[in-house]
């Protein structure tokens, strides 16, 4: 992996107003950021886009240069006290980790966290840290009051890859150990299993590690996202990952299309989450304890429900796994985030057609002959990724391996 910058400049940021609106489809309208950029260091931030607005990078730049807000406590106390004010859900954390190692000298959170509850303001707090404990008075307090709940991210229990993907943060056996802490004090809090990685985090036995461990903390919820990939993000998450598993690539490139992986893969990973939860006591929707816009939720379809199609969790049909392993195959270049491997059609993963290199594929000169297990995937690219999953289930329902030792190079997803 990259090092990490070595010398952390603090520079002061005049501020305002601390309560921004939150545009899109998100569970909450308001949210709190009071730094910008974060020492943590984790490769796949997807907060990463918000240094290029102050004309800096948004790899090393984003883990050394850290903006803190000045006047922060007062410029909250103001937005609390106008009259349009309707104590709405506040978020904080979405764009940095409010308890980051710099809150220890600053402590601009015990202010924040003072207002809000002054302001009957329920809140939620999204963090890595272990420096939240330092807050535990103040989060009982709000709990009896407004309401406040604490989100503790922890993406993996896999020390060598915690080293690896959050070099800054603490270990997850010690973000566990807050949780039940808070717990105990009576806040409600829970897990954030996200960002989910594909081809790193995905399988089956490491996301049940994550469950369970959260389980045995005591956790109040859980809540699952496969890694999203906003505006400026890609340039940076791409090039670390690469040097992480640079044989993925190909994979990523293909499911990674736009800002969300492959609609395919991202319900059929969540689904398998679901389940784990329910095998776990950690019942519950995906969708309610949302208070982070790095990670992706399951929506139901419209007109329907997200029903898991065959290959989904304790099924022997193909799902994500099949079609991931599908399009990982070597050949591919990858070429504009589409593989120009043997069988691929130029479609696009949702769907859609990408170009004249559709129509005609099979007849240009010199390609190299079908596989069997190629035809399903093109035929059905040019269709929907549904029909891609019931192109492809015959061919591997009864368990049967694809034709040609190569398609099953990547082992990446396994029901």
């Amino acid at each position: 992996m990259r090092p990490r910058a070595r010398r952390i400049q603090y520079r002061g940021l005049p501020c305002k107003t601390l309560i921004n609106r939150v545009p899109g489809d998100m569970p909450f309208r308001w949210s709190i950021n009071p730094y910008r950029g974060c020492t943590h260091g984790c490769v796949y931030c997807y907060a990463r886009a918000t240094h290029p607005y102050l004309g800096l990078d948004g790899g090393v730049d984003f883990e050394s240069v850290i903006f803190v807000k000045q006047g922060a406590v007062e410029a909250l106390r103001r937005d609390l006290s106008r009259p349009g004010w309707n104590r709405e859900l506040v978020a904080i954390g979405t764009a940095t980790d409010p308890y980051q190692p710099i809150e220890g000298k600053y402590r601009l959170m015990r202010g924040i966290l003072r207002a809000l509850i002054d302001a009957e303001t329920p809140f939620s707090i999204t963090t890595k840290s272990t420096l939240v404990l330092r807050d535990l008075d103040l989060l009982v307090e709000a709990s009896h009051r407004a309401g406040c709940t604490v989100n503790v991210s922890v993406p993996t229990v896999d020390p060598a890859l915690w080293r690896q993907l959050e070099p800054g943060t603490p270990h997850p056996v010690q973000r566990l150990r807050v949780l039940q802490r808070l717990r105990q004090a009576g806040v409600r809090a829970g897990v954030f299993l996200a960002p989910i990685l594909p081809g790193i985090t995905d399988d089956r036995d490491h996301l049940e590690a994550v469950v369970a461990a959260a389980a045995r903390h005591g956790a109040a919820f859980l809540w699952p996202g496969v890694m999203h990939l906003g505006p400026g993000v890609r340039e940076w998450v791409f090039p670390a990952l690469a040097q992480l598993r640079p044989d993925l690539m190909p994979m990523y490139r293909a499911l990674y299309r736009g800002r969300e992986a492959a609609p395919f893969y991202r319900e059929s990973i969540l689904r398998r989450v679901e389940d784990l939860k329910l095998k776990w006591g950690l019942g519950g929707s995906r969708t309610a304890t949302a208070a982070t816009r790095g990670v992706t939720p399951l929506t139901p379809a419209p007109g329907g429900t997200n029903r898991p199609g065959r290959g989904g969790p304790g099924s022997s049909g193909p799902g994500a796994g099949t079609a991931v392993r599908a399009l990982a195959r070597p050949g591919w270049a990858g070429t504009n985030g589409l593989p120009a491997g043997p069988g691929w059609s130029g479609a696009r993963l949702d769907g859609s057609a990408t170009g004249p290199r559709e129509r005609g594929h099979q007849r240009v000169q010199g390609r190299p002959p079908q596989a069997p297990g190629d035809a399903a995937v093109s035929r059905a690219g040019r269709t929907s990724l549904a029909s891609a999953r019931q192109a492809l289930s015959p061919r591997f329902r009864r368990g049967r391996p694809p034709a040609g030792p190569q398609q099953l190079a990547l082992p990446l997803v396994e029901g």
